[in-house]
């Protein structure tokens, strides 16, 4: 019986991602110390990934919440990656914890700008490139890292690597986009076929014809040339059910 559990559990895997190895790599990046009352402006290095990309944060704590002013400059749509990758996540990370998805990094040509709060004084800041705006923990293609400000502690975070396919793992040497960068429906393209991949089709039917319903009425959005703003409502809303089905497939299977 044991050994039937474990066969199932090891297709599963093999069918959730594919022939990529499966690995967990491991980043440690200087923490962040916001005191309260105090203001600080830390700079974003690049990683390999994205090596032009440069940015900076101010965080400010005030009354028990530190908020987080985020600006980044010579951006690449994270779609150029190829695969499941389309658009970039801010991460919090405190010592001890799990990272903390505070929200989608929306390019304009190869700027952005976004607002982010937290509960933590002491933590690290991660930009990632991702499927979608929803995932639980970060990838491996991390493309913006804050620097060293005046704490010495150095954070730790698992990447999840091996699960997602990409085309490149670098943008060096590839053009800039201009304009306004939407992703919304690739997005909801990407979670419903990770979903699938999890086999959301038969441990969680229902939540995923859901999921492909929601698709569809996205889809045919962009065919009538709905607003965007419509457009993107539904693209958002097709990957959060595309999510919960997802999660509810994985829990049913292990």
């Amino acid at each position: 019986m044991r050994f039937g559990r474990a066969v199932f559990l090891g297709a599963l895997i093999v069918h959730l991602i594919g022939p990529a190895s499966i690995a967990d790599s491991l980043i440690a990046v200087p923490a962040i110390t916001c005191a309260d009352g105090a203001s600080e402006r830390v700079p974003l290095r690049s990683t390999y990934r994205l090596p032009e990309a440069s940015g900076t944060i101010t965080v400010e704590r005030m009354g028990g919440t530190t908020g987080i002013e985020v600006k980044v400059d010579s951006m690449k749509p994270a779609m150029l990656f190829g695969g499941d990758y389309n658009t970039y996540v801010l991460w919090v990370v405190p010592p001890g914890g799990a990272a903390e998805n505070r929200g989608e990094i929306t390019l304009d040509g190869s700027r952005a700008s976004t607002h982010a709060e937290t509960s933590h004084s002491e933590f690290a800041i991660l930009i990632t490139a991702e499927p979608h705006f929803l995932v639980s923990t970060p990838s491996a293609f991390v493309v913006l890292e804050n620097e060293a400000s005046s704490s010495s502690l150095r954070i730790q975070q698992p990447l999840i690597e091996g699960v997602y396919n990409f085309d490149r793992s670098s943008l060096d040497q590839v053009q800039k986009a201009k304009g306004p960068i939407h992703t919304d429906v690739k997005q909801a393209f990407t979670a419903v076929r990770l979903a699938d991949r999890a086999n959301a089709s038969t441990l969680a039917a229902e939540e995923f014809a859901e999921a492909q319903r929601a698709l569809q009425q996205t889809i045919a959005f962009w065919r009538e040339r709905r607003d965007r703003t419509e457009i993107a409502a539904q693209a958002r809303e097709t990957v959060r059910l595309a999510v919960a089905a997802q999660r509810l497939a994985q829990e049913r299977a292990f």
